[in-house]
């Protein structure tokens, strides 16, 4: 169904988002498409949704697989960033939200089919691996967790500490932006718990180093955010 330079049919629906790895489209009857640029087997990502989903964590239903395409609901709302960006005074609300989200997914045991990078230190507990603001959408019956594609085993103070250096070192432009974002990584690190967040940073800048989709900048942020941290 696929290569290495990813499939050639033509789009099956309109595109709404193009993020580093994949396209989503709407396919029109209330569910969309996601899909990878280039070989990658979306079905371990659909079962660990599906298990999540069971287990009371507000994912998209998952409704097939197949390759590398992922068609699910279909979740309106704006995300949590468009959110803030336009209601700045709910920091601390979504902040608390966004906290509680993951928490909440780290208490899900791992099943034993799970599989997990050797980056990542610890294998208990399911981690998204990629929470922040744009992975969260306030759908009409609330927040609605997407985008498990980094998801996998590890420590809950790993997810903690990812989503802060994630968080902390996205590439801002303009001084309200910035300011706006130092108040968000430290409203998250107070509200997902300072020694937690601690616990797990050296391990997450270590980890974000090594992803070669690293921009130039981000990486800089890294690096200073790990020496200030040592």
């Amino acid at each position: 169904m696929t290569s290495d330079t990813g499939p050639t049919e033509p789009p099956p629906g309109r595109l709404i988002a193009s993020g580093r790895a994949a396209d989503v489209f709407d396919l029109g009857d209330g569910t969309v498409l996601r899909r990878y640029r280039t070989d990658h087997d979306v079905e371990p990502e659909g079962r660990l949704m599906a298990l999540l989903g069971s287990s009371g964590i507000p994912v998209p239903a998952v409704h097939r697989v197949d390759g590398c395409d992922m068609v699910m609901e279909q979740v309106t709302g704006p995300t949590m960033l468009d959110d803030l960006q336009r209601r700045p005074w709910r920091l601390w609300q979504h902040t608390k939200t966004l906290a509680a989200l993951q928490r909440s997914i780290n208490q899900v045991a791992a099943p034993e089919w799970l599989t997990t990078d050797d980056a990542v230190p610890g294998a208990d507990v399911i981690v998204h691996g990629d929470l922040h603001p744009m992975n969260v959408i306030l759908g009409p019956e609330g927040p609605v967790v997407i985008d498990f594609t980094n998801a996998g085993r590890g420590s809950a103070a790993f997810d903690a500490a990812i989503s802060y250096v994630l968080m902390a070192t996205f590439e801002t432009s303009g001084l309200i932006d910035r300011i706006g974002q130092r108040l968000l990584v430290r409203a998250f690190r107070r509200t997902r718990g300072a020694a937690l967040v601690d616990a797990g940073l050296d391990d997450a800048c270590n980890y974000r180093l090594a992803d070669p989709n690293v921009t130039a900048g981000e990486r800089n942020r890294v690096e200073r955010l790990r020496s200030t941290s040592a």
